[in-house]
């Protein structure tokens, strides 16, 4: 009967174990299937569950997340690095959306200037949006990566709208870079509030899963 396996593939694991205490044989086959458990966790792992797209962007900030696919990505606008939203139609729903965040040089924690930097954010948004209105602002924390956030309402039209905006430096000593994510939602998205917004609904999973560098969790 031909050989299965060519001589210069030799010694096989079969060879080497040919002869080897019954022991050791088992225990051979458990490590073996102990690594293809392992792959298999792996790769099931790194799949999107049902219903998600995973994105990744790597410059010239590098960073990551998950969102449902009702979150439909759309052309960048201005500096934003990636921008998804959710339409009925012509009508606009949410968004979420993310763009660089460059800080000014300091001294110390980030967080002591990240309060300066959102001062001139506030001002932006209200040259942005009529009848903006500041709901609450303050750290906050994604994936343990500390953060400011800006609450806030405003005026779309004739319909309300709420926002959250999210101040992120990277999570190095001196960081002046990070990202800026930009969460707007309105009534009809089922969103009664602005504290609601990145809270519940369809924008919670970007904003729940959102992780600096291109390797997700």
């Amino acid at each position: 009967m031909p050989a299965l396996v060519l001589a210069r593939h030799r010694p096989t694991l079969g060879d080497l174990l040919r002869g080897a205490p019954l022991a050791l044989k088992a225990g051979v086959a458990l490590l073996a299937l102990v690594l293809v458990a392992a792959a298999a966790w792996l790769v099931l792992r790194r799949a999107d569950p049902p219903g998600q797209t995973s994105y990744v962007v790597r410059e010239p900030v590098a960073f990551n997340l998950r969102a449902g696919d009702v979150l439909v990505r759309r052309p960048a606008r201005g500096d934003e690095l990636l921008h998804l939203e959710r339409r009925r139609g012509d009508l606009f729903l949410q968004s979420f959306a993310v763009a660089p965040l460059a800080l000014a040089p300091y001294r110390g924690e980030a967080g002591g200037v990240l309060p300066i930097a959102a001062d001139r954010e506030i001002e932006a948004l209200a040259r942005r949006w009529p009848e903006f209105e500041l709901v609450q602002e303050g750290k906050t924390r994604i994936n343990e990566v500390p953060g400011y956030a800006i609450v806030f309402q405003a005026r779309l039209g004739e319909r309300r709208l709420f926002g959250r905006e999210v101040l992120l430096p990277e999570p190095r000593p001196g960081a002046r870079g990070g990202a800026r994510l930009l969460i707007l939602a309105t009534p009809a998205a089922g969103v009664s509030r602005a504290t609601e917004v990145g809270v519940r609904g369809v924008t919670k999973t970007p904003y729940r899963t959102f992780r600096f560098g291109v390797t997700p969790p």
